[in-house]
């Protein structure tokens, strides 16, 4: 199909006779951000279908530098699949990474070097051990805190806002610490499927040891791996898995988290694209926002099903292409800035990437991860 909704501008024609309301089929003008930086049918979700279908049907097409840039550029927001349910392109490119990863291609740098870090050391960034966590968290227990590569190495007070609310509204938490392993979400969606089926079993295997039976998951990579991705890869995954932002909206909702501090500020929410639109987890963290007296909550455009991507890409994007990863950031905050001095978002990946594109790019807006949110609403 060459209709071009998925990437061109104006709304699209609602499909099947479906009776829907205005902004759930009519995303905004901007939904492919490769084909809105690159400015090539190519870089648009059918402009890679059509190239899919032809890597697929001749198994001796050239894959040139060209084509693995084409490729490789997809963020993976999933918005073109939003609007094409028929097609799912994303899927479409998902399994052409797979492919060409099966005939032995050279990934963008440095994918390379990352997967080998995983492989040696159990994370991408190629180290023994992450900074200390000041907390004595147990490594055993019935709910695991599942971190993430992101988290544990750039982000370890993060780890410890987590562990204090958690324990103030009566949860003991248990995390694995140096016994994490990368979830394998960044290989797993770059195509390399065998090594994220690698990272689950190892995962999955010290989750059991450590006497789990749910897992709390903070980064929507590692939500995605291990919810919907794990149990595709695992004959028996005995656990539930859950995002921090539902155990804040269910401990609030009993009354086991109870704000005690006004924080009078205005506040606008990213979406996560793994969290949002790939997992359909929208009103969980919205809820826990709203929820801390005197915090108003002002929504932009773009948000929910059609928020933009935050330039991090699944993580390759800001790794790979860093200029365009640094144009998708500028734009999403210049939108959040419109809105609030603050954004608050629910994954560590988002996070990073934001207050990193903030600071570089000098826009003046906060980065807030919703657990710091609840903390600073405690206290």
């Amino acid at each position: 199909m060459q209709c071009a909704s998925c990437y061109y501008k104006g709304p699209i024609v609602p499909h099947n006779w479906r009776e829907l309301p205005p902004f759930e089929w009519s995303p905004p003008n901007k939904k492919c951000p490769s084909y809105e930086y690159f400015k090539f049918r190519a870089f648009s979700p059918v402009g890679r279908g059509n190239l899919a279908s032809i890597v697929f049907d001749d198994p001796n097409f050239p894959v040139t530098d060209s084509l693995i840039k084409i490729v490789y550029t997809c963020t993976g927001c999933g918005t073109c699949s939003e609007i094409c349910k028929a097609h799912d392109p994303w899927t479409v490119i998902w399994a052409l990474k797979e492919y060409l990863t099966s005939r032995g291609i050279k990934l963008p740098n440095p994918l390379p070097k990352l997967f080998a870090n995983i492989e040696n050391c159990g994370n991408i960034f190629g180290t023994e051990k992450p900074p200390p966590v000041n907390r004595n968290i147990p490594k055993k227990g019935r709910d695991v805190l599942f971190t993430g590569c992101f988290m544990r190495f750039t982000q370890p007070n993060l780890i410890e806002t987590i562990i204090y609310v958690l324990r103030k509204a009566g949860l003991n938490l248990a995390w694995l610490g140096d016994e994490e392993l990368c979830c394998g979400f960044l290989p797993g969606q770059q195509g390399d499927i065998d090594k994220m089926e690698k990272q689950a079993q190892q995962n999955v295997k010290r989750l059991r040891e450590a006497g789990a039976s749910r897992i709390i998951v903070s980064c929507a990579h590692c939500y995605k791996a291990l919810r919907d991705y794990y149990p595709k890869l695992i004959d028996t995954f005995p656990f539930e898995v859950v995002h921090i932002s539902e155990i804040y909206a269910r401990l609030i909702e009993k009354g086991k988290i109870t704000f005690n501090k006004k924080l009078q500020k205005k506040v606008t929410y990213h979406d996560p694209c793994f969290l949002g639109r790939h997992s359909k987890l929208y009103n969980e963290p919205r809820a826990v926002i709203e929820s801390i007296p005197a915090v108003k909550l002002e929504e932009m455009e773009r948000r929910k099903q059609w928020a933009y991507c935050c330039g991090s890409g699944a993580k390759a994007i800001s790794l790979c292409y860093p200029d365009f990863s640094f144009s998708i950031s500028k734009e999403r905050l210049l939108e959040a800035k419109e809105k609030a001095n603050t954004v608050v978002t629910s994954c560590s990946s988002c996070v990073l990437q934001m207050r990193r594109a903030a600071a570089k790019l000098g826009v003046e807006i906060y980065v807030q991860d919703i657990s710091e949110i609840v903390a600073e609403g405690l206290e």
